[in-house]
C-alpha cells in the first residue's frame, strides 16, 4: 500500500466539542458528533480535521452508517506497506500468546488498528470477513498481505455477516484461493474438519478457547454433561477427553450436529447423543422429565442484536439459565455465556442471580472469563469486549 497523505484525501470535520470521546482513544466518529456529512462515496479514505482544521486523523468514511468515521491512523500520513506491518505485528503477538495452536484469530478488527477486518488461521487456511465499506475498497491490499506473511493453501471470504447489509455491502462467500471451502486444523488438541460455506462466522468460536481450557480443572469422572447450543462441539468433546460419562449436545442446526458427532467419534468417543432441537424447548422437557446433569454449558448467540433489545435479551438469559440451574444436579456446574457486547458483565451478572433465584437454586460463583486472548480489548474502546463466561456451582 503506498503512502497516502492527509493533504491529498477529502475532508469532514468534528463540530464543536465533537471530539471528546475521540480525543480518549476511541477509534469511531459518529455522525453527530461532525460538523457535516458530505455525499462521499461510502468507504471514501478522508482526512478528519479538529474543530480549529488540524488534521486528526486519516480513516474511511460512511455518510450512511452512524458510524460515520474509523480510524486508521491518527497522524497525517499512511506509511507503504500500512496493512501488511499491522497484520505481520497482529501475527506476531499471536504466535506468542498460542505457539501451538492451528487455529487463531490473526487480526480482530479496531484492536489490531485494522477497522472492519476479521482474520481468522486455520491451519493451512485464511477465513477473512470485510464488514465495512473503507476495508472492502481495501480487500485487494489485504489479500496480498496474506499471501505474502502467512502464506496460506487456502484463502476464503466469508463474507456473510448482517453489519454488511448496513453498510450497503452484498453477502458473499468467494473462494480466492485453494481448491474448495473445506477445513481442516487442530482446536485445543482436537482436529476438526468443516465446509467453511456452512459454518456459523469464520467456523469455530475461537473466542471461548481459555474458558474452555479452564474445564481441566474439574473434575469430569462419572459426570453427565449437557452442552446447550453445541455448535462444533467444543465444550463436549473437552468434557468427554477429560474423562466425562457422557455428553449430550443440543442445538438446531443439523450441519452443526453432524460435525460435533464426526469431530467425537474421529476422537475415539461413542459415549455422546446428538439432539436437534430448539433448546428452551428441550430443556423444557427435560425439567418435566426430572432428567439432571452435572455440568451444563450454555452458549448461545448474541440475545441482543442492538441496545433496543437489552430488556428483551436479560429476560431471555434469565430464563434460559434459571431452565440450566433446575436440570443441575446439586454441587453441579454451571457454564454461562453472553456473546454481546450491548450486555454488559454487570446486567448478564444480575440475569443469573435473578435465574439462581427463581429456580431456588442457590449458587457460587467460581470464575468469570472472557474472550481469549487472540481477541484482545482495546482499552478506550468497550466494543471490543463482549464475551462473558460464568462459572458458577450448586450448592451441595
Amino acid at each position: 500500500m503506498e503512502k497516502i497523505y492527509a493533504t491529498s484525501l477529502p475532508s469532514i470535520k468534528f463540530r464543536k466539542n465533537g471530539d471528546k470521546r475521540f480525543k480518549k482513544g476511541h477509534p469511531w466518529v459518529f455522525s453527530n458528533e461532525l460538523e457535516d456529512t458530505p455525499k462521499y462515496e461510502s468507504g471514501t479514505m478522508v482526512s478528519l480535521l479538529s474543530d480549529n482544521n488540524k488534521i486528526a486523523a486519516i480513516g474511511y468514511y460512511n455518510p450512511h452508517s452512524l458510524i460515520a468515521f474509523r480510524e486508521l491512523v491518527r497522524s497525517d500520513l499512511i506509511k507503504d506497506k500500512f496493512i501488511e506491518e499491522r497484520i505481520k505485528k497482529a501475527l506476531n503477538y499471536r504466535a506468542r500468546m498460542y505457539p501451538k495452536e492451528e487455529a487463531k484469530r490473526l487480526v480482530y478488527g479496531e484492536s489490531d488498528r485494522l477497522p472492519g477486518l476479521i482474520i481468522d488461521l486455520y491451519g493451512e487456511s485464511c477465513i477473512i470477513q470485510i464488514l465495512t465499506a473503507g476495508m472492502e475498497k481495501l480487500k485487494d491490499k489485504v489479500v496480498d498481505a496474506v499471501e505474502q506473511i502467512v502464506k496460506p493453501e487456502k484463502i476464503i471470504f466469508k463474507n456473510d455477516t448482517p453489519s454488511r447489509i448496513l453498510e450497503n455491502l452484498e453477502k458473499q462467500i468467494v473462494l480466492v484461493k485453494g481448491g474448495d471451502t473445506l477445513i481442516e486444523a487442530n482446536f485445543l488438541g482436537v482436529k476438526f474438519h468443516f465446509d467453511a460455506e456452512k459454518a456459523q462466522k469464520t467456523g469455530l468460536f475461537l473466542d471461548q478457547r481459555d474458558n474452555i481450557s479452564i474445564l481441566s480443572s474439574f473434575d469430569f469422572k462419572e459426570k453427565r454433561v449437557l452442552d446447550l447450543f453445541s455448535y462444533f462441539g467444543s465444550w463436549g468433546i473437552r468434557a468427554l477427553n477429560l474423562g466425562a460419562e457422557s455428553v449430550t449436545f443440543v442445538d438446531s442446526s443439523r450441519y452443526a450436529l453432524q460435525i460435533a458427532s464426526q469431530t467425537a467419534e474421529n476422537s475415539g468417543f461413542h459415549n455422546f447423543f446428538a439432539v436437534e432441537s430448539n433448546v428452551f424447548d428441550y430443556l423444557s422437557s427435560l425439567i418435566s422429565k426430572g432428567e439432571k446433569f452435572d455440568f451444563v454449558f450454555s452458549d448461545p448467540p448474541a440475545f441482543a442484536k442492538s441496545s433496543k433489545h437489552i430488556k428483551e435479551a436479560y429476560r431471555a438469559y434469565a430464563r434460559l439459565n434459571e431452565k440450566c440451574f433446575r436440570v443441575l444436579n446439586k454441587g453441579g456446574i454451571l457454564v454461562a455465556s453472553s456473546c454481546s457486547h450491548h450486555i454488559p458483565y454487570e446486567i448478564f451478572l444480575n440475569s443469573l442471580e435473578e435465574a439462581s433465584s427463581n429456580s431456588k437454586r442457590q449458587a457460587n460463583l467460581l470464575f468469570s472469563g472472557r474472550q481469549s486472548l487472540d481477541h484482545p480489548i482495546l482499552l478506550n474502546f468497550p466494543e471490543s469486549s463482549y464475551l462473558k463466561t460464568f462459572f458458577l456451582k450448586l450448592e451441595e
